[in-house]
């Protein structure tokens, strides 16, 4: 999954997490889910990362998970491409990576302070 949007500006992405059979299943209360931004994938510092208790929800009528990138999240980053990826951790201790990614942070003319 590749995608661009301004720097700034808020984006929400929707994805779901399926079976073998490719049926829509839901994380338990005790599992972990990550959005993680680095630079690369060879880079040790995470630019930001979103979980279920922060930027990561999942609607029950749909069955997708929602995650919010906020504008003060990619304010502050250079116009670049970055690489992500959506990872689960189980109760169990399974860690399954569920999508590999890049996101691409294009120019603005509004910036934060003109706002």
């Amino acid at each position: 999954m590749d995608f661009e949007f301004t720097r700034g500006d808020t984006q929400i992405l929707k994805f779901k997490i399926v079976d073998a059979e490719n049926n829509k299943c839901k994380a338990s209360n005790t599992d972990k889910l990550y959005f993680t931004v680095k630079k690369n994938s060879t880079s040790k510092k995470i630019i930001f990362q979103k979980t279920l208790e922060n930027g990561i929800k999942y609607n029950e009528n749909d069955g997708y998970y929602y995650i919010t990138i906020n504008s003060e999240d990619t304010a502050g980053l250079s116009y670049s491409t970055y690489g992500f990826d959506i990872q689960i951790k189980t109760e169990k201790g399974i860690v399954k990576t569920l999508l590999i990614g890049s996101m691409t942070i294009t120019e603005e003319y509004t910036y934060k302070e003109d706002e």
